[in-house]
């Protein structure tokens, strides 16, 4: 009862068809009724848009309005403050609906969905939302089970891979890699984020992307490979056109065709990638070593064959020992 003379003396405040007792009866009961004290904001806002009709059904108004209608004062009605009260009474009940829809999935306890390949290994899998995933050696993507492809469409991920994103009008595909934010519409694109790695890196493939760093954002083309540095206070994004290679992908994601390329790249920088490629781990007897540049492709070799391959351009010596790969002079 006393929050049905809540909502009446609200209403008949923010008319200024309230009297000064009927004021102070509204105050003793907002004190009384703590909870109900933003009713009055609420009720404020609503007398101040426009009139309108809402989307609450018939049989609510009308079930609202026999309760308050008896209440109002009847020898000086005013049809505008009538149709007034009757919207404030079913906003009231649309918005109480709400509140209870927001409780029940706040406390709608979240499911983390973690994905992953091991090192070595390569693996695809489809997202809820129809897009597909190809995760690369030592890669993890996590998102939050819960509505994803219906209210939120955001991964996290640790490695690389490569993207093919279902196209959802009004919800974003959205990436983190770290510190590195990557959202999209509907695309195909590959992400490198390794953790350890002093880069963060984009490929477009089609469509476009806007990579976001730092409060910096840049839109990317198809074609373009897009290179974030993670330890400069104020990076400087780096962006290349590419051309395709012999079998038709585009440098960087050739390892979806089960090859590893590099061109101009130091030994340094080989061994990260082939770290991750064979799940093994680089020693250097010297610094020199790491800044030996090398170019090529590692496609069905083993570790020793592809170390061997190298050896044929540079000079270095090696000794393999499980997962450990020691280079020297």
């Amino acid at each position: 009862m006393n929050n049905d003379r809540i909502w009446v003396l609200l209403g008949k405040q923010a008319s200024g068809e309230i009297s000064p007792e009927e004021l102070s009866e509204l105050d003793a009961l907002l004190k009384e009724h703590p909870e109900e004290t933003t009713s009055r904001e609420m009720v404020t806002a609503i007398w101040h848009t426009p009139l309108q009709e809402t989307a609450a059904s018939a049989g609510s108004k009308t079930r609202i309005w026999n309760k308050v209608s008896p209440q109002l004062i009847t020898s000086s009605p005013r049809r505008g403050i009538i149709r007034r009260m009757a919207t404030v009474a079913a906003a009231a009940t649309l918005l109480t609906a709400a509140w209870a829809l927001w409780q029940f999935e706040r406390t709608t306890p979240s499911v983390l969905q973690q994905l992953s390949s091991a090192p070595g290994g390569k693996s695809k899998v489809m997202l809820p939302d129809g897009s597909i995933v190809w995760l690369n050696h030592g890669t993890q993507l996590n998102y939050e089970k819960n509505n994803f492809g219906k209210q939120h469409r955001e991964v996290t991920l640790t490695g690389e891979a490569f993207f093919d994103i279902a196209k959802k009008e009004g919800l974003p595909f959205v990436i983190h890699a770290g510190k590195v934010s990557i959202r999209v519409l509907g695309t195909a694109f590959n992400v490198k984020a390794y953790t350890g790695d002093s880069t963060v890196s984009a490929t477009l493939v089609s469509g476009k992307i806007a990579v976001s760093f730092h409060e910096q954002t840049v839109v990317m083309q198809p074609k373009e490979k897009l290179t974030i540095p993670l330890t400069r206070a104020m990076p400087a994004f780096r962006q290349q056109r590419l051309e395709t290679d012999s079998s038709g992908l585009l440098p960087g994601i050739s390892w979806l065709n089960n090859k590893l390329s590099f061109d101009n790249e130091t030994f340094g920088e080989l061994a990260i990638k082939m770290r991750n490629w064979y799940g093994v781990t680089f020693h250097f007897a010297s610094p020199g070593l790491e800044q030996l540049r090398f170019s090529g492709i590692i496609d069905t070799e083993s570790l020793e064959e592809a170390l061997k391959m190298l050896q044929l351009s540079r000079p270095f010596n090696f000794r393999v020992s499980g997962k450990e790969v020691l280079v020297s002079n």
